[in-house]
């Protein structure tokens, strides 16, 4: 394991699984694309290879977090993976806190188990196998949804955004990130131009990039960055800002 979970690392470390992605490099790929186990089992080394600032924002999520958590409530991550914001958090958490992870992918929880066990001496961690909009989110000071909800089909967003405001508390968090598109057609080809160069950077060659392209193709449907606040807005919340923005890809925090 690399960056393993140690009290005493930088709280911006990350604790990420070593295996490497190579699932659109040769051979059968997932297509369409799902969170199956192959996907599962390099998730780590795919998201931070593929998302850019991906370490930057988990560490100002988890700064975010601990300005906005209240006593006695919760903090929540929709879509955890496999852990690494709320291992993150909890090291960076000095008060025992509820941390909550839900996830619809069993291996992924598995994978989180084993990363939480140090921060389970701390605080409290729950782990949850079920879709977001089966969950009610009371008692909640803070909800973090990291590239979660734009796999969402589009009709369900609205309806998950509004669960999520109804059930923080008076001056609760949700800190946001998705990837988004441009309004201006010049602009995304040129968006998609410079992010295409930095996953090639990180050793992803064309085919890759390519077949990876093409299996997330209305499974990952983007909403421009004005949509996504629209749809924020309609939830309920009424202060909305932008806390990290770089290519196609903007983290959002938003109050009740």
């Amino acid at each position: 394991m690399t960056d393993q979970p140690n009290p005493d690392l930088d709280s911006t470390k990350l604790y990420l699984s070593p295996e490497k992605d190579e699932l659109f490099e040769k051979g059968p790929w997932p297509k369409p694309f799902v969170f199956n186990e192959d996907v599962v089992q390099v998730f780590d080394n795919m998201i931070s290879r593929s998302v850019p600032l991906y370490r930057e924002v988990l560490a100002c999520a988890a700064h975010w977090a601990k300005d906005y958590y209240q006593a006695g409530t919760r903090i929540i991550d929709v879509g955890c993976s496999t852990g690494t914001f709320l291992e993150l958090l909890g090291r960076f958490l000095k008060q025992p806190a509820t941390l909550v992870g839900i996830d619809n992918s069993q291996p992924m929880l598995e994978k989180a188990r084993h990363k939480l066990v140090r921060v389970q001496q701390i605080h409290q961690v729950e782990l949850i196998c079920d879709r977001a909009q089966n969950y009610s989110f009371e008692n909640s000071s803070v909800v973090v949804i990291n590239y979660t909800l734009q796999f969402l089909p589009l009709q369900e967003r609205q309806k998950l955004l509004r669960s999520i405001y109804e059930g923080l508390t008076p001056g609760g968090l949700l800190f946001l990130s998705e990837k988004i598109e441009s309004p201006y057609r010049q602009f995304q080809e040129t968006i998609t131009r410079h992010y295409e160069a930095f996953k090639a950077h990180n050793g992803y060659a064309r085919t890759e990039i390519e077949r990876k392209k093409e299996a997330l193709e209305n499974v990952l449907v983007p909403l421009t960055e004005a949509q996504q606040i629209q749809m924020l807005h309609e939830s309920g919340f009424s202060q909305i800002d932008s806390a990290i923005k770089l290519h196609n890809f903007i983290s959002l925090v938003a109050l009740k």
